[in-house]
Parts: structure tokens; sequence; C-alpha cells
């Protein structure tokens, strides 16, 4: 039986985050590439995203087709959020000057596997920089495992980067992601949740 969903925030009711979503005006717009698999993921953090920043899209797709919009960007000031060799870290004040015209910030939305996979099927996104961090923050999305350290959930990438680009306070967006993390264990056996929490 399908579960009943929240009509604002599209959770199910018992994991419903509304009394945490707070409105943010960013500058810098946020275009997210999901990974179709991404959509049904109880967990998945860029849908808080779209909740909470007032300019933020998501488009689902794996390729060119999918992501026609990528043809529509400013090229000079769009950036692709990727930990490539050619990577620009936004926390390097000697690169400052060359982040201060950002307009657009692309990210994308899947597992290290699928994002990859994304980047090799959509060779428009290689008329675009690549920014990354030199410092990572802290990671706080505990109720999803990954393989490799530099892994971040969308939401804290984001977060951390539009922090850096434009000063934006991450702090309501954090809010909204430890709601997630609660309401997503608040039925979990103990035993389980500690593998997650501690």
């Amino acid at each position: 039986m399908a579960r009943t969903l929240c009509n604002h925030c599209n959770f199910a009711l018992n994991t419903c985050i509304c009394s945490a979503i707070t409105n943010i005006n960013n500058n810098v717009t946020v275009i997210i590439l999901q990974h179709p698999s991404e959509e049904k993921i109880a967990k998945n953090t860029a849908k808080l995203l779209n909740l909470c920043l007032t300019d933020c899209q998501i488009i689902k797709g794996e390729n060119n087709d999918d992501f026609s919009i990528l043809k529509t960007l400013p090229v000079s000031s769009t950036v692709l959020l990727y930990p490539n060799e050619n990577a620009i870290n936004l926390d390097d004040n000697a690169k400052q000057a060359s982040i201060n015209n950002i307009t657009h910030l692309i990210v994308v939305d899947g597992t290290w596997k699928k994002a990859y996979k994304i980047l090799q099927l959509t060779p428009l996104l290689n008329q675009f920089k690549t920014v990354s961090f030199k410092q990572l923050p802290k990671n706080r999305y505990a109720i999803r495992k990954a393989p490799r350290a530099d892994s971040l959930s969308t939401l804290e990438a984001v977060a951390h980067s539009l922090f850096l680009i434009e000063q934006l306070n991450p702090a309501p967006l954090y809010n909204a992601l430890n709601e997630l993390i609660q309401k997503q264990t608040q039925h979990m056996p103990e035993h389980v949740k500690a593998r997650y929490l501690d």
C-alpha cells in the first residue's frame, strides 16, 4: 500500500520535515542533475535543497538529451561541483578572484558511480569549470554509508559551496538535514541506529 505523503515536503507523514524548512534566498542558481534512481530514496537530500533554496532546480536524467538546460547556461559564470584534477578549490584564497563571478552551480546527485556515469554520458558538462574544496566540512549525514572518505550528501556539498561562494549561512540547511536524520532514525531499533549515529 502506498504511503501517504505530506503535500508540502513530499515525505511520508511520519517523517514530515516541514517544521524544519526555512526559505533561503540564494544568489547563485543551483541546478541539480539527479540520477533517476535517487528520486525514490527516502533519505535523498536534494529534495531538502529544493524545499529550502528559493533558486534551485532538480532535473532528472543521465545524459545530454535529459540535461538540455546545460545549453542555456552562461559558460563563463557556471561551474560544476566535482573533485577532479582541474577543479578550482572554493576555499583557496589565492583563487578567490576566479569564483567571484559564479552565477550557476551544477551539482550531480547520485552515488559516485552514478555521478561518474552521468559525467561520461553528458559531454555538455565539459564546457564548464569544475570546483571543489581543499578542506572538507564535517560530514553530518550519518544515515547513508558511502565508500569514500570525501563523500558528502548533496545538501552538505551545496551548503558548503554556497557558504564559500556567497557567504550564505548554512545553518538552516543543516537544521533541515538534522530533522531528516532524526525522523528517518526515530523508528529504528537501537542496535541499528547505533551503527549509524555512534
